[in-house]
């Protein structure tokens, strides 16, 4: 037998309009009752609830809308239930007045909440007080303040869910919005003079005058024709024509100022609520007589309106109280009205009608102009660079209308905010005219440079006063610039390389430029003769190096410089950069700025003048940042650019601190896989035109590189394009005619040491990543990265142990396989390249190659001395050795290797452009044997996996121009699926 009062059902309020119901074991000292043993109960006739099932649990509760608990405890459901329940003194509270307050809801005696709108919230009230209802706090919980809220929430339920009281309500809302403006602000006046006015206005109470009272504005009458605009006029919110009256001529901005006795007057109209066209004029008491007789009981209704228009802006108020508002305008009370009072009568329901081209232009400001004059740009003033241009005009125009200077500038000074020019009125708001002002003050202070022009004109989508969060950093993007003649045939040729003019190759050149090599030398010379930086980005083999020496040639026949070219490169090229030079240019005397006995400070000024080009290393150039810092160079040539790619290292820092007359980045990659890369090489090339690395990293890094944005990703091309050239070799133009190429991969299982080595070194590192963040996590991430790509490669690699060759074919599969591609190539008198990212496994191939073969095999790395470099390169071409061993940071750039017709990647770089510009030293100009390329992967491994990302995605540098640390951005769920061992792989 189951015990009466066992239960108590208690209330709670959460918060967000709404309750939580609870039960409470009274004989187990209030503790809370599972929800399964009482809720079938309570809720046992509640059918519209599905029996309480539609209704959320919150712990051993049962959670209810204001309008849930309302209607719940009105219709006795609860009282119904076969078990008897005991109730809180708050439920009963709700079980005597909520059917009263439910029944006053549900027949629609509620009104909007005219006190709530004061304190600055929307709510809702019952239309009779508690009073007259009778209604009585309950002081634990349901005070008046409490109970207010919560039913202005349970009737806004109530608004939504019902069909006229909601068909009402949208009603006023379309004609109202700003009644669910979430505040007004404390320190805004009351609008409106009572609750009886502000509902009726609001249109909750009906209106019963026969018409509607408006205030029409009306622009000046025209001195010289004494009639007004002939434009409508449109009602503010909603637009809507009204009769028209005529004015035909404009006025001359000279003729009127702020303080013309030609103003604006406000009208007050009584519409006609049966017949929209029929409308009176009311100017005072004496056009009572006008109206139509059954108007006459409503006329108090004017004053009415004058009362409250006067409440809501207090300065429309005339000094005689029979005027009512005053009628007659100065143009910055026109002003005024037309920018804030009538918007703020309208939003209090007010019919407010303005001339029609209010609509047109109050949101549209003048349009800043800057146009060049004809001499820039002309031979006669020719530019030079991205410095100041000094000779333009400021514009203002809006429409057809334009103002110069002065003319603007006087209308600032007479305070006019509305002003007619050719017909049309041109509005002058003050916060753009101090945006103008403190524009021009910047520029004239900065100057108007070519660089602004040239960004401004290459962004398609950046039209003035469109750029986002880039007008932040530069005003100018608020302002349209007109080019002359010189400057539009300027900007055609930087765009379209075909356009550049042709020029006669020097007779000094030892050799023959194909025909893309030539326009690539032209378009160098082109960018020189106006002073910009130039990015020659040739795929790796197309002959960078003969185009660049071609220019040297020109230059110094055309110019005759009196200093000669830096060429800074990287130490493992200097040799090929003398012989390429002494093979195309003998002509040309080159200094080697390398080695102990390099001649420093003033030495070094006096004997470079005797030279026509000087070449040293990246290294050196940050050693002897101070000597060559000191020389004004005829041109800087950086080799391998992408060697400046972090902008905050000393080397980077002290080449882009270099002077020379014109700056010339060399580079397969101008982005191998941050963006920050491609700004440090255009701040070498022509500094400051990507703006600073913050604002470049904030403007178009980050939405880059974090969210793929394509708005971006076509600006930065678009920036970029005019002096950055790129020619690949499926280009048609370039037409090399090149062997064919095969990449081919080889699949290798790890051995049975590796697969346990791989396996614990992850245990090993999930362990402790799991109780890392932050710096340190990034750094063991990486750590286990490069001890499992070693893991792959050799076991002897990472255990750092003693081998014999016999051992080390045996303990990795790669290193047999590697073997076994070796014995082939060279049974069939070929040559191969072998490329590895680690110097230590660069020795064990080297070692395993001597031992296994009976021959000496060099290692091309980066601790050789340029001797020891050259002469390893020259036995390779000569073909006195036929395999070549090279670490992928040393020898994967700048390099001519073309004996080799074989390239063998040891192991796998996450940047493919890194890997193809190795193969390309072999797969380039001079190869006349099918490349064979070959790609060890182990399988199951990060290697195969490194391998299908470099497959699946879309290189940055492909999109721009067309690393590793990103993978410590991924969450720990995804490292364990990147980096676990697929052992069905690896048996």
């Amino acid at each position: 037998m189951i015990k009466q009062l066992q239960y108590e059902i208690q209330i709670d309020y959460l918060d967000s309009n709404q309750f939580i119901i609870y039960a409470q074991h009274l004989e187990q000292n209030g503790r809370r009752a599972a929800l399964s043993d009482w809720r079938p109960l309570l809720f046992s006739w509640h059918a519209e609830s599905y029996f309480g099932t539609k209704f959320p649990d919150v712990g051993e509760g049962i959670q209810l809308s204001s309008l849930d608990i309302l209607q719940f405890f009105s219709d006795g459901a609860h009282q119904s239930s076969l078990f008897s329940f005991s109730f809180s003194k708050r439920v009963e509270w709700l079980q005597k007045w909520a059917p009263v307050i439910f029944t006053e809801v549900a027949e629609g005696r509620v009104v909007p909440d005219y006190a709530q709108w004061n304190a600055g919230k929307f709510g809702w009230k019952l239309m009779n007080s508690f009073n007259e209802l009778k209604i009585e706090e309950e002081s634990s919980l349901f005070t008046f303040s409490f109970i207010r809220q919560w039913l202005s929430d349970a009737i806004m339920e109530f608004v939504e869910k019902d069909e006229a009281l909601g068909t009402r309500w949208a009603k006023v809302l379309e004609k109202h919005p700003a009644l669910l403006k979430q505040s007004k602000g404390s320190d805004e006046p009351v609008i409106f003079i009572n609750e009886e006015t502000w509902l009726e206005q609001i249109g909750w109470i009906e209106d019963e005058a026969p018409f509607t009272v408006e205030l029409r504005l009306s622009e000046p009458v025209d001195e010289a024709t004494d009639e007004v605009s002939d434009d409508p006029v449109e009602k503010v919110p909603s637009a809507r024509a009204f009769d028209s009256i005529s004015d035909k001529l404009s006025v001359e901005i000279s003729e009127k100022d702020a303080d013309s006795d030609n103003s604006w007057t406000l009208d007050i109209l009584l519409r006609d609520k049966t017949n929209a066209n029929h409308w009176i004029e009311w100017k005072d008491n004496d056009t009572a007589s006008t109206v139509p007789a059954e108007w006459h009981g409503f006329l108090s209704k004017i004053t009415k309106s004058f009362e409250l228009w006067g409440h809501i802006v207090p300065w429309l108020k005339a000094t005689d109280p029979d005027e009512g508002i005053i009628r007659s305008l100065r143009e910055d009370q026109a002003w005024t009205f037309l920018s804030e009072s009538s918007i703020q009568l309208a939003e209090a329901g007010v019919e407010i009608l303005l001339p029609s081209w209010w609509q047109e232009i109050r949101a549209m400001n003048p349009k800043m102009k800057i146009q060049l004059r004809s001499s820039v740009g002309s031979a006669q003033a020719s530019l030079l660079g991205l410095q100041a241009i000094g000779d333009f005009d400021w514009k203002f125009a809006t429409g057809n209308a334009e103002l110069d200077e002065e003319e603007f500038l006087q209308l600032v000074e007479q305070n006019r905010h509305l002003v007619k020019v050719n017909g049309k009125w041109m509005k002058l708001d003050p916060a753009f005219i101090k945006q103008v002002k403190e524009i021009m003050v910047r520029v004239k202070k900065e100057g108007l440079s070519f660089q602004d022009i040239l960004a401004q004109e290459l962004m398609t989508d950046g039209a003035p006063g469109n750029q986002d969060e880039d007008g932040l950093d530069n005003p100018l993007s608020q302002i349209q610039i007109g080019l002359n003649t010189h400057l539009e045939k300027l900007l055609f040729q930087l765009h379209n390389i075909t356009s550049i003019p042709s020029i006669t190759i020097p007779n000094s050149l030892h050799g023959e430029l194909r025909a893309y090599q030539k326009q690539g030398m032209e378009w160098l010379v082109f960018l020189r003769k106006f002073g910009f930086g130039a990015c020659l980005a040739d795929d790796m083999g197309l002959g960078k190096t003969v185009q660049m020496i071609t220019y040297f040639l020109y230059i110094k026949e055309l110019e005759k410089p009196k200093m000669p070219a830096l060429i800074i490169c990287p130490t493992s090229v200097l040799g090929n950069w003398q012989r390429e030079l002494e093979k195309f240019s003998p002509s040309l005397k080159v200094h080697l700025h390398y080695g102990s006995s390099r001649k420093k400070g003033e030495e070094l000024t006096e004997t470079v003048t005797d030279y026509d080009i000087v070449l040293t290393s990246y290294g050196l150039s940050s050693m002897d940042e101070e000597d060559l810092g000191a020389i004004s160079w005829s041109t800087i040539c950086l080799d391998e650019a992408q060697n400046i790619k972090n902008a905050f290292t000393k080397q980077s820092k002290a080449i882009r601190s270099f002077n020379g007359h014109h700056h010339i980045a060399l580079t397969g990659t101008p982005i191998e896989n941050r963006l920050t890369e491609l700004w440090s090489i255009f701040d070498f090339m022509n500094r400051g035109y990507l703006g600073s690395l913050h604002s470049f990293s904030r403007r178009y890094v980050t939405p880059i590189e974090k969210n793929k944005d394509a708005k971006k990703i076509k600006q930065v091309q678009q920036l970029v394009k005019p002096f950055l050239l790129r020619r690949t070799k499926k280009d048609e133009l370039v037409s090399l005619n090149l062997p064919d190429k095969q990449e081919q991969k080889e699949y290798i299982p790890l051995t049975v040491e590796q697969a346990s080595l791989y396996e614990q070194l992850i245990q090993d590192t999930f362990d402790r990543i799991a109780k890392l963040s932050g710096m340190e996590r990034r750094g063991l991430i990486l750590s286990m990265l490069t001890k499992l790509k070693q893991i792959c490669n050799h076991p002897a690699l990472y255990l750092k142990d003693d081998f014999s060759e016999q051992s080390l074919m045996e303990r990795s599969n790669k290193m047999e396989k590697l073997i076994e591609l070796l014995e082939n190539i060279l049974d069939q008198g070929e040559s191969s390249l072998i490329f590895t990212q680690y110097i230590g496994m660069g020795k064990i191939i080297q070692r395993v190659i001597h031992e296994h073969f009976g021959e000496t095999v060099h290692f091309l790395q980066g601790s050789l001395r340029k001797q020891e470099r050259d002469h390893i390169i020259d036995s390779f071409q000569d073909g006195k050795q036929k395999l070549l061993i090279l670490s992928l940071k040393a020898g994967g750039t700048g390099l001519n290797l073309t004996a080799a017709n074989h390239v063998i990647h040891y192991d796998r770089w996450w940047n493919p452009a890194v890997e193809n510009q190795a193969t390309d030293r072999a797969y380039r100009i001079g190869q006349k044997r099918f490349v064979h390329v070959h790609k060890l992967i182990t399988t199951g491994t990060l290697e195969e996996k490194i391998d299908e990302m470099i497959e699946k995605k879309k290189s940055l540098s492909d999109e721009i121009i067309s690393g590793e640390n990103w993978i410590t951005e991924l969450s720990t769920d995804e490292l364990r699926d990147l980096f676990t061992l697929r052992k069905d792989w690896n048996e």
